[in-house]
């Protein structure tokens, strides 16, 4: 299972004013702290109300792989900023992301493409965040053949089911869940990411929600191939460890007992 960790967001405020102060020691201590915690990928997104994105983001991207050697997931809603990011990653990335809408099918795909990137790939159509799993599944057949009739193959291709907070809808974790097992049957060959810390938001708590979700995500799916968290939470990686085994995805348990060993797993 890939973790994706999720901390170096613009949109949390202290990212937010370190990324407008350009200030690289906060940025080179969230990066390696997070490697250190377990990340085998970290989410850049320099999305700050008021600067320059692409300037941003490819600032952030810079400093970053300066500071360690995970490969990175290029977040942005901008072509402009994924762009700028993309000119100078080094290795591989992965575009976070496509979706069914026009515009970004248009704007997007074409940069994912020519780039040879990975991409997430929402759950989401030109109106909007569709209700029902079917429908989201729907929306994520579309999206997946356009990206396989422009070159990016199926293995490349993480579909992301899109959790919505519980604060909103006490179905919101249901449904995310069904269009996970929906996805697994229907969509063979491709990939799934989780973003687990969507569901809390609004909630007390929210790292007991975001842990029992993430768990339950994998067993819905009998294992996601990637998990966007906060890898600083010794229980939530403790517990992504443990679903992992237990969905037979840890040959003879191998991970688990070396966490274990090194002390790693907290209950």
């Amino acid at each position: 299972m890939l973790i994706v960790g999720e901390s170096l967001n613009g949109t949390i405020p202290k990212v937010g004013e370190a990324i407008k102060a350009k200030d690289a020691e906060f940025v080179r201590k969230l990066a390696l702290d997070q490697v250190e915690a377990g990340a085998q990928m970290l989410d850049v997104n320099a999305g700050v109300a008021g600067a320059s994105e692409a300037e941003d983001l490819a600032w952030l991207v810079g400093l970053v792989q300066e500071t360690v050697s995970v490969p990175l997931l290029i977040d942005s809603a901008d072509p402009a900023a994924l762009e700028a990011a993309l000119a100078i990653h080094k290795g591989r990335p992965m575009i976070n992301s496509i979706s069914a809408e026009k515009h970004k099918l248009d704007s997007v795909l074409p940069l994912v493409a020519s780039h040879d990137c990975s991409v997430v790939a929402l759950c989401l159509g030109d109106e909007g965040i569709p209700q029902t799993p079917e429908a989201r599944l729907k929306v994520a057949r579309i999206t997946v053949e356009r990206a396989q009739a422009a070159g990016v193959k199926l293995e490349d291709i993480y579909v992301d089911p899109l959790t919505l907070g519980m604060c909103t809808s006490d179905k919101a974790a249901k449904i995310t869940l069904e269009t996970l097992r929906l996805i697994r049957q229907e969509l063979p060959g491709v990939r799934i990411m989780c973003i687990a810390s969507n569901v809390s938001f609004g909630m007390p708590n929210r790292r007991l929600l975001n842990r029992t979700f993430a768990a339950m995500a994998v067993a819905a799916a009998m294992g996601v191939e990637a998990v966007m968290v906060d890898v600083r939470d010794k229980a939530m990686m403790s517990s992504l460890m443990a679903a992992d085994a237990l969905a037979g995805r840890d040959p003879y348990c191998k991970a688990y007992f070396k966490a274990f060993r090194a002390g790693k797993l907290v209950t």
